[in-house]
């Protein structure tokens, strides 16, 4: 088949409109990037957990199984909890409270919370949802606090909070 200077130009053309909507998406596509990807962990009383962001941790031990966030530039966040409990024998092993909130904290300061979700007798929860205050926010950190005492945090993000 022979091939005449219109059928060269058909291909370049559609490269440089492709190459057109990269640039264009690609800001878009940074706000994709983490600026928390971490396991959560149970905290301690103090002084073996820290006030973070003036919030003490809750005066009980908390543990936990597998459990993370993750926060995007753009404000999503989705967080997985599993097994938070107070264990024996300064509990029963099982999870007292109804319901958490997640709270971003940024350069030391609360930033954003959640609203409220469900968490189980067994210390299961999960959310997925949109958060402001997630741009500019550096030493990120994720509390998870009880819904009804924002004054305390039983678990918080450790591990890598670097952009992904």
């Amino acid at each position: 088949m022979r091939r005449t200077r219109t059928n060269r130009r058909i291909p370049a053309a559609a490269a440089v409109g492709v190459v057109m909507l990269a640039l264009a998406a690609g800001p878009a596509m940074a706000d994709g990037h983490s600026i928390v990807r971490a396991d959560l962990v149970g905290s301690m009383p103090a002084p073996a957990s820290p006030a973070i962001a003036r919030v003490n941790p809750g005066a009980a031990p908390w543990v936990n199984g597998p459990s993370s966030v993750r926060v995007r530039e753009d404000g999503r966040i989705k967080v997985k909890i599993r097994g938070l409990v107070i264990p024996p024998p300064g509990g029963t092993g099982g999870n007292p409270i109804a319901a958490v909130v997640a709270t971003l904290v940024c350069d030391g300061a609360v930033r954003a919370s959640t609203d409220p979700f469900p968490l189980s007798a067994a210390g299961d929860g999960s959310t997925s949802t949109m958060i402001a205050g997630t741009r500019h926010c550096d030493d990120a950190v994720v509390l998870i606090q009880p819904a009804a005492n924002r004054a305390i945090y039983i678990a918080s993000s450790m591990g890598d909070h670097d952009d992904d």
